[in-house]
């Protein structure tokens, strides 16, 4: 039989709801769903912009890099992972402590988690919510071994010392597998244990103390603020569907967006000179082949990634060059020679083409080196 408190106790417990683990989890996948819209989350321009911890840019003043990188997964394997640790052991945390002191609990480890990495990786970019996963696994073992007296013996299979092998076998995987940051592990499990073994878990019928709300609404004030930083001087690639279309099909390149638009530009100007160097040389029979290489990079430009409103611009010039470049090269297989007025669009291509080159040297030397785009130079 189960005594009538511990009855009472579990129902209070378990009745408990748990908004603030899935409006975390929904924010994980927001903003996962918009990396994925500007180029995707294995893209390392991308992840820069939306925020992950990067110890140069901290130096430099981007203090909110502390706390996005708790919102931010690099792949879809890692936010499935996160996801999973968080629906499992998020609602038993917050079950326990009540939401406010879930939400002051799991910001607070996450935030450890970000200066264990800031500290012991300070050469590599880093972000996942494991750092206050591993924290409310910290805070599990503080409660068990805290209230171990007073809470019903059937429940202490959920926390304390029964959470360990769970954590060590975690942590052993971290060190095992190359990449996974055990430092933000580490410090996200540390501060769990020292919050857990601070922070009193709210009771049956009790009211939350106003220093608890004060401090629930000062670290929501404080992800907004960090986000609005983030968003406030982004630099990535462009939001578009396009992009997500693309990241999709590039789920283990690190730098895919780049590359493709790389690969846009320089196809179309490596079939741009060609087909003027063979016009002017009067090679009839070659005008299948240029037809099929400029028709091949239009549909290139046309599906190239949107990095910012600037290179779309100039792509959709180039696009149009390429464009009037076909019809000339159709033109003059229909016509079976190449006339004056052949010689002389094909001149106002010319002059086009080179004006957009003229612009995008510009753009890459600016904006361009963001993601690592240049423009050759000529000897």
């Amino acid at each position: 039989m189960i005594p009538e408190d511990h009855l009472e106790f579990l129902d209070a417990i378990w009745t408990r709801q748990t908004p603030f683990t899935y409006c975390f989890l929904g924010l994980n996948i927001l903003v996962f769903i918009l990396m994925a819209l500007a180029g995707g989350s294995m893209n390392e321009p991308t992840l820069m912009a939306f925020g992950v911890k990067a110890n140069e840019e901290i130096a430099r003043g981007q203090w909110w890099r502390f706390v996005t990188p708790i919102f931010i997964h690099i792949g879809i394997m890692h936010l499935a992972f996160n996801s999973y640790a968080l629906w499992i052991v998020g609602p038993q945390v917050e079950k326990l402590y009540g939401s406010v002191r879930f939400v002051i609990l799991y910001l607070l480890t996450g935030i450890a988690g970000v200066f264990g990495s800031y500290i012991y990786h300070p050469h590599s970019i880093s972000a996942g919510a494991s750092g206050a996963i591993f924290g409310l696994f910290g805070v599990l073992v503080a409660f068990g071994i805290r209230y171990g007296n007073v809470i019903p013996p059937f429940f202490k299979s959920a926390v304390g010392t029964s959470v360990l092998p769970v954590i060590v076998g975690n942590l052993v995987i971290g060190f095992m597998i190359p990449g996974i940051d055990n430092s933000a592990h580490v410090g996200g499990l540390l501060a769990g244990g020292a919050l857990g073994a601070l922070i009193p878990f709210q009771r049956p019928g009790t009211q939350t103390k106003p220093v608890f709300r004060s401090a629930q609404l000062v670290l929501l004030w404080l992800v907004a603020v960090c986000f609005y930083s983030t968003a406030r001087v982004y630099d990535g690639p462009h939001l578009s569907f396009k992009n997500a279309t693309r990241s999709v099909t590039h789920l283990f390149s690190s730098n895919a967006i780049a590359e493709d638009f790389r690969t846009a530009f320089n196809d179309a100007q490596a079939v741009f000179a060609q087909s003027v160097a063979e016009i002017g040389l009067r090679r009839m029979d070659r005008l299948v082949f240029l037809r099929s290489a400029t028709a091949k990079s239009i549909d290139e430009l046309r599906a190239a990634p949107s990095l910012s409103s600037d290179s779309d611009k100039l792509m959709a010039a180039l696009l149009r060059v390429m464009q009037e470049q076909y019809a000339l090269l159709e033109d003059i297989q229909r016509s079976g020679t190449i006339t004056l007025g052949h010689a002389r669009r094909l001149n106002e291509n010319t002059v086009a083409f080179e004006r957009v080159m003229v612009q995008f040297s510009k753009w890459a030397e600016t904006e361009g080196k963001r993601y690592g785009i240049q423009m050759g130079k000529q000897r």
